[in-house]
């Protein structure tokens, strides 16, 4: 799945700059960690052309008419999960049961899969999660191929973090805003700590908040915009959560945060120079 999300993104990308007439830029990477993201998102259970297709357009709708690689104004992975989760729902939110332990077919329609619903799914559906606190770290629980793994996700944002990859200013706002509202509107019986629990390693919200909004391209500049931009995406996310159509939209609560992301460069600005400005005002 993986490899078929990889693959197409780095052929449209090499297509796109053929056809632009400019120099081919696969080499820098960008484009195999676009259709990786999206492999890595996308159900074990869906066809191998759905990452295929997620990163098409991920490249050639959202990336290269904008200027390729650090011109985009939207994050091309956040971009092409959207599409499939708007055209593909029912492939996107159907999960093997990983507590059989039956391995998956290599073809999609080889066997039947015992499917079962996923944390996110029983939240939105108000059904009782299961889900113990190690088998949520463990991964033992339905969902996206690379964000099941909270343990090794925790790992590799502290790795990350570590050599300032990415910024504390965004996902630790992020996070607690998330967990604030998991707090204060809990759609578990278990109590706060289980709520809390339970929405941060439902779906891919832990995985955007590492990778996705942490990206160079389309991630605030400012200290304060990156908090700003925290703190807004958390609110997004979880208003998609509990309000949205679909059982995951984190995709979606990412592109509004891009789409704004100048304005709360701007924001953080002026908030640290406003009494500088109002002074040059007051002696003009």
């Amino acid at each position: 799945m993986v490899l078929s999300g990889l693959s197409s993104a780095l052929i449209c990308e090499l297509f796109a700059c053929l056809l632009m007439k400019r120099v081919p830029s696969v080499g820098d990477g960008s484009a195999a960690v676009t259709g990786s993201i999206i492999g890595m998102l996308v159900s074990p259970l869906s066809p191998y052309w759905l990452p295929a297709v997620g990163a098409a357009f991920a490249i050639l709708i959202i990336k290269m008419p904008m200027g390729g690689s650090g011109r985009n104004l939207f994050n091309p992975a956040a971009a092409g999960l959207a599409a499939i989760t708007l055209l593909f729902p029912k492939y996107m939110f159907t999960y093997p049961d990983p507590g059989l332990g039956i391995p998956l077919p290599v073809s999609n329609d080889a066997l039947e899969v015992v499917t079962q619903a996923s944390p996110a799914s029983l939240l939105m559906s108000g059904g009782k999660t299961l889900y113990t606190p190690t088998m949520l770290l463990l991964g033992d629980f339905p969902g996206p191929i690379g964000a099941t793994a909270v343990l090794i996700l925790v790992s590799c944002g502290i790795f990350l973090f570590a050599r300032r990859t990415i910024s504390s200013f965004i996902i630790l706002p992020y996070l607690l805003v998330c967990a604030v509202i998991a707090a204060v509107f809990p759609r578990v019986s278990g109590g706060q700590a289980d709520s809390i629990m339970v929405e941060l390693c439902a779906g891919y919200l832990l995985f955007a908040g590492i990778f996705l909004l942490n990206d160079p391209v389309t991630a605030p500049r400012h200290w304060l915009g990156r908090i700003i931009c925290g703190v807004v995406a958390g609110l997004f996310v979880m208003l998609m959560r509990y309000f949205g159509r679909f059982e995951e939209g984190t995709c979606f609560a990412v592109l509004l945060v891009n789409a704004f992301s100048s304005t709360f460069d701007r924001l953080g600005w002026y908030a640290l120079n406003c009494k500088r400005i109002r002074k040059r005002r007051r002696n003009r």
